[in-house]
């Protein structure tokens, strides 16, 4: 079991780490993150500027920060069924509160993180898509929910869908200049990249 950066998650402008089955290579975000202005949102410090238009705008978006900081807790704990729920609020909450498209990409990849953690594969997918999607159209760090999605896939022994996701993750990695400013994480996506090639023609032969 690796010790896997809970990447989004920032409250001391330092990166952190969670304990979860399988997720990103240590140090890559870490490594990165100087040029990812994505990465400095304080989800559990929850100081997040959302937009208070109203009464219920300012409700709504003080429970994004409670419903956050309470999954941000849970994760850490290893509870990730009560993180589940309680992203999903923060979600919910955020959305109606009219929150920054990035910071909903925020949400939604941690969201989608929690469900993955936990096998919910269908709905961490839909979600990861959602915050790969934010990311694409905001100048956010796509490689991140592309890295979760490939893992996704190859956890579930969908080789054919994996092999897709991590060409995509790389691509994302070279623009950051990844092999550059960490190598030997980044060498560790190319293996797990080839280890879903090699799932994948193994697969094919048994048809």
């Amino acid at each position: 079991m690796k010790r896997l950066p809970n990447n989004r998650i920032n409250p001391d402008w330092q990166f952190r780490w969670a304990t979860l089955p399988a997720g990103y290579p240590e140090g890559m975000v870490d490594k990165l993150g100087g040029d990812m202005k994505l990465f400095h949102y304080l989800v559990v410090a929850l100081i997040i500027m959302l937009p208070a238009t109203g009464c219920a705008s300012d409700i709504n978006a003080r429970n994004a920060k409670q419903h956050a900081g309470a999954a941000d807790a849970a994760s850490k704990a290893g509870d990730w069924t009560t993180a589940r729920k309680q992203w999903s609020q923060a979600l919910v909450n955020a959305q109606l509160a009219g929150a920054a498209p990035q910071q909903l990409a925020v949400f939604n990849y941690e969201y989608g993180r929690a469900l993955g953690v936990q096998c919910f594969w269908d709905e961490s997918e839909k979600y990861l898509l959602k915050a790969y999607q934010i990311d694409h159209e905001t100048g956010g760090p796509e490689f991140m929910s592309l890295l979760e999605l490939s893992r996704l896939k190859y956890d579930q022994k969908q080789y054919d869908k994996s092999v897709p996701y991590y060409m995509r993750a790389i691509e994302a990695l070279e623009k950051v200049n990844a092999s550059t400013k960490a190598p030997a994480e980044f060498s560790v996506v190319l293996d797990d990249y080839a280890n879903a090639c090699c799932g994948q023609v193994k697969t094919d032969n048994l048809f």
